[in-house]
Order: structure tokens, then C-alpha cells, then sequence
């Protein structure tokens, strides 16, 4: 069974070359051209990944990630005309896997589909599963449960859950964190780790993650 991708672009020349592109690589795709389709094909098509234009009719970029991040721990591969540190900042907070800026080569595009794939594609062969009190995290559904709460985490999130619970004993700063997950280099300090980290709290509403002050964080 292939993969399932939703371009959620309102330039047709642009998501018309993406879903060639994209088909032809042996994934199915399907088109929404403003934000409102792009929620409504995300809730009924559950895709494997999304790629998502900032400047959409109706609803915004950031609106749609942050509607779908309610619902879905798709990947997100945001396409955005602007070269923004801060704008790159801002979407990776609120739950973007990636920033492609146009004009883009597609050979690259689909290098990244590809490794945001690999790392949250859903395995039926192994069950990797890690327990700490009770939290249960599933690897490869990507799944966390408290107790017998599902728990939904973006992808980023449930990535640096899962380090924390792999190595518990191991203090992550946040340049270990952000250049593990998001395997980019951490080049000055942001709020983002911290974000997340806090997102994470409030999700599980478990005393489970301790700062250690100065260096970073760990499983308490």
C-alpha cells in the first residue's frame, strides 16, 4: 500500500507539479487549495504526510497546522516563499516537521518526504515499546498512552518523548534535543525545545520530566 500525501497548495501550476512529481514516485496524493479543504481532506483521507503552504484562501498556513495538530501527527513539510528564521521558529513550535522555501528543487522535496517517512511510518513487524509509571510509548504505532488515555503528541513531540524514555538516565540539552530531532544544526537558543517540552507536560499532566537547571532536561 502506498504512502498517502495531501498537498495543501492554492497555486495550481505549483500543486499540480507536485502531485505529478509526487504520483510518479509511488505515492497517492490528493489536492486541496485552501485551508478549509485542507482540514476537511486531512480528517477523511488520514494522510501519511501533508505539505502545507503558508499563504492559503480562507485559512492561513499556521491556522490549518495548528487545527490539524488537534486531530493528526502527520508530518508536516511547510513550503513558504519567505527565508524567516522566525517564521521557521514560530511553525516548528506550534507542531511543522519541516521548511521548504520556494523556489525549491523537487529532488530535494522528495528527499525530505522520504525522511520525515522513515521516521513516523507505522511498522507491523516489531512492536517497540518503552513503560515508565504510567506511561506507555508505542514506537512504532507513534503512540503514548497514560494509563489508558490516549495522548495526542505532534511528531516532534512524541520524538523527544521518546529519547527522554529511551535513555532515562541521560540529561538532553537542547541542542541534543534539536539536533536529534530535528536533525538540523541548533545555531543560537530559542524558545522552541522549551515549547515543546512544555507542551509535552500539559499533555501527559504527569510529573514525568525534570529540568536540570544549567544543562538541560531528564526523566525524573
Amino acid at each position: 500500500m502506498n504512502n498517502k500525501i495531501l498537498i495543501i497548495e492554492d497555486d495550481i501550476e505549483i500543486s499540480n507539479m507536485l502531485n505529478d512529481y509526487i504520483s510518479k514516485n509511488n505515492y497517492d496524493t490528493y489536492i486541496a487549495r485552501d485551508g478549509i479543504n485542507g482540514i476537511k481532506i486531512t480528517k477523511e483521507k488520514n494522510p501519511d504526510l501533508i505539505i502545507l503552504d503558508i499563504m492559503l484562501p480562507y485559512k492561513s498556513g499556521d491556522e490549518v497546522l495548528r487545527e490539524i495538530r488537534k486531530f493528526s501527527n502527520a508530518p508536516v513539510i511547510i513550503l513558504s516563499a519567505k527565508e524567516s528564521i522566525q517564521m521557521k521558529v514560530d511553525l516548528l513550535k506550534i507542531g511543522a516537521d519541516d521548511y521548504v522555501v520556494k523556489p525549491f528543487d523537487l529532488s530535494e522535496l522528495l528527499a525530505r518526504i522520504e525522511t520525515n517517512l522513515k521516521r513516523y511510518v507505522k511498522s507491523f513487524n516489531q512492536t517497540i515499546i518503552y513503560n515508565y509509571k504510567n506511561l506507555t510509548l508505542n514506537y512504532d504505532l507513534k503512540e503514548v498512552l497514560v494509563g489508558k488515555e490516549l495522548i495526542k503528541l505532534t511528531s516532534k513531540e512524541f520524538e523527544i518523548l521518546y529519547l527522554l524514555i529511551k535513555y532515562p538516565n541521560k540529561v538532553f540539552s537542547k541542542k541534543n534535543l534539536y539536533e536529534a530531532v530535528w536533525e538540523d544544526m541548533y545555531t543560537y537558543d530559542n524558545d522552541t525545545i522549551n515549547t515543546h517540552i512544555s507542551n509535552i507536560r500539559k499533555k501527559i499532566n504527569i510529573d514525568l520530566i525534570e529540568t536540570v537547571w544549567g544543562m538541560g532536561y531528564k526523566l525524573k
